[in-house]
C-alpha cells in the first residue's frame, strides 16, 4: 500500500509541474526561437550580398612615375609620367551578376529544403512525446493493478489463503511493473528534451506535456496529386534546378572570359628641366588569348552542364520513388492501425478483470493471470505503436509532398 501511494504521490506531482503545450503552441515556438533555423536564414543575406557585389564594375589602374637623368647636358632633367588606364570587357559582368542571381534562387530553395525537413523532424519529436506519455499511462496504470494485488497477496499468504509461489510471483510481477514505470518516465523525459531543443529553451523542458493524441483524422488524396504536388513544390527539385543555371552560366562566364579584352590607356610625361619635352599619349591594347584556343575548359563546362541537367531528372525521379513510398506506407500502417479498436480493448480488459477475480477466488494460479495481464499490456502498445506509425507516416507522405505541414489530432 505504501508503495501504491508512494507512486501515486508522483504521478499527481507530474500532473502539477507539468507544462501542456499543443501542437500549434509548440511549433510557433518552434519557427520563432529555434538558433539553427535562425542560423540557415542569414544565408540568404550572405545570398543577397553576392548579388550585390556581383554587380562591380572593374576598377580603373593608376600609374604614376618620376624620371631623373643626371645627364644635365642633354636637358633631359627630371620628369614625372601619369597614366590611367581601364580594362573592357565584354559579357564578364552581365553573365556573374547571372551566377549571383541563381546562386541567390538556389541559397532560398536550400532555405525551404530545410524548413521542409525541419518541420517534419519537430513534429515527429512532438508525436515521441505523445507516444511516450501514452506508455507511461499505461505502465502506471499497469503498475497500479499490480501493486494492489501484491499487496492484497501479503494478507493472503499471511492467513495461508494462497501458496508463497504466488505471493513472490506477485511480488516479482510488482517489481518488474515498476521498472517498466521508470523506464517509460525516463523516455517521457527525454522527448520532452528533445521537444525543448526544438524550440530553444531547455528550461524547464523536462515539464513539458504534449496536449492531444496520436489518433488523426486526415484522409489523403489519390497518389498522382501528391505527386504532381512534390514535382511542382519540392525544394529540392528546384535546387537541382538552379544548380543547372548555375552551370549554364558559369559555362557563359567562362566563354565570356575567353573572348578579347580591350585596353584603354591615357597619359601625360611632363618634364621640369623642359616643358617643352612635355608629351599626352594615349594606347589600346588586345591581349592575344591563344590560351583560349584550347579545348579542354569548353569540354568541362559542356560536361558539367550535362551532369546538372542529368541531375534534375534525377531529383524528378528521387521525388516521385520517395511520394510512391510515402503513399504506400501511409495506406500498409493506416489498415495496421484499423486491426485494433477500443471496443476490442476493452474487452481484452474485460477478460483481465476477469481473471483477476477469478485468481483472487482462488479459481486459477497467479501466472494464469499473469500472462493475461501481459498480453493486454502488449496489446495495448501495439495499439500505440500503429496509431504512431500511422500518425509519422502521414507526417512523412507531406515531406514527400513538400505541402505545408499539418498534424491535427482526432
Amino acid at each position: 500500500m505504501k508503495r501504491i501511494l508512494f507512486l501515486t504521490a508522483i504521478i499527481i506531482s507530474l500532473q502539477t509541474t507539468a507544462q501542456n503545450i499543443s501542437y500549434k503552441e509548440y511549433m510557433e515556438r518552434v519557427m520563432k526561437d529555434n538558433i539553427a533555423l535562425t542560423a540557415k536564414s542569414l544565408d540568404i543575406d550572405i545570398a543577397d550580398a553576392g548579388v550585390t557585389a556581383s554587380q562591380v564594375f572593374n576598377d580603373p589602374t593608376l600609374a604614376i612615375s618620376y624620371t631623373n637623368s643626371e645627364d644635365w647636358s642633354k636637358g633631359l632633367g627630371q620628369g614625372i609620367e601619369v597614366e590611367l588606364g581601364k580594362t573592357f570587357t565584354f559579357g564578364v559582368r552581365r553573365e556573374r551578376m547571372d551566377i549571383a542571381d541563381s546562386e541567390r534562387k538556389q541559397s532560398i530553395a536550400l532555405l525551404e529544403e530545410y524548413i521542409r525537413n525541419f518541420r517534419a523532424d519537430a513534429t515527429i519529436a512532438y508525436l515521441e512525446h505523445l507516444r511516450a506519455g501514452m506508455i507511461h499511462a499505461e505502465a502506471v496504470e499497469v503498475h497500479g493493478k499490480l501493486s494492489e494485488v501484491a499487496t492484497n497477496d501479503s494478507i493472503r499468504f499471511i492467513k495461508g489463503d494462497i501458496a508463497e509461489s504466488d505471493w513472490l510471483e506477485s511480488r516479482m510481477a510488482q517489481g518488474v511493473a515498476r521498472n517498466a514505470v521508470l523506464d517509460a518516465e525516463t523516455e517521457l523525459c527525454k522527448t520532452a528534451i528533445t521537444m525543448g531543443y526544438y524550440m530553444n529553451s531547455l528550461k524547464g523542458a523536462e515539464e513539458l506535456k504534449g496536449a492531444g493524441t496520436l489518433e488523426i483524422s486526415e484522409e489523403p488524396a489519390s497518389m498522382q496529386e501528391y505527386i504532381n504536388t512534390a514535382l511542382e513544390r519540392r525544394p529540392d527539385i528546384i535546387i537541382a534546378i538552379e544548380s543547372a543555371d548555375i552551370a549554364k552560366a558559369r559555362a557563359r562566364f567562362n566563354k565570356a572570359q575567353r573572348r578579347p579584352e580591350l585596353d584603354v590607356n591615357i597619359g601625360a610625361t611632363y618634364n621640369f628641366s623642359n616643358p617643352d619635352f612635355t608629351t599626352l599619349k594615349a594606347g589600346i591594347a588586345v591581349p592575344l588569348k591563344f590560351s583560349s584556343l584550347n579545348k579542354g575548359e569548353r569540354i568541362i563546362d559542356a560536361t558539367l552542364t550535362h551532369q546538372a541537367e542529368i541531375e534534375v531528372n534525377e531529383a524528378r525521379l528521387q521525388v516521385e520513388t520517395e511520394v510512391m513510398q510515402a503513399y504506400r506506407t501511409f495506406g500498409f500502417v493506416s489498415k495496421q492501425a484499423e486491426t485494433f479498436s477500443r471496443a476490442m480493448l476493452n474487452d481484452m480488459r474485460k477478460v483481465v478483470e476477469s481473471k483477476r477475480r477469478a485468481y483472487e477466488l482462488g479459481e486459477i494460479p497467479f501466472l494464469d493471470y499473469l500472462i493475461v495481464q501481459r498480453n493486454e499490456n502488449e496489446m495495448r502498445h501495439q495499439y500505440i505503436d500503429a496509431l504512431f506509425k500511422k500518425a509519422v507516416a502521414w507526417v512523412e507522405l507531406q515531406r514527400t509532398t513538400g505541402i505545408d505541414l499539418q498534424y491535427r489530432a482526432k
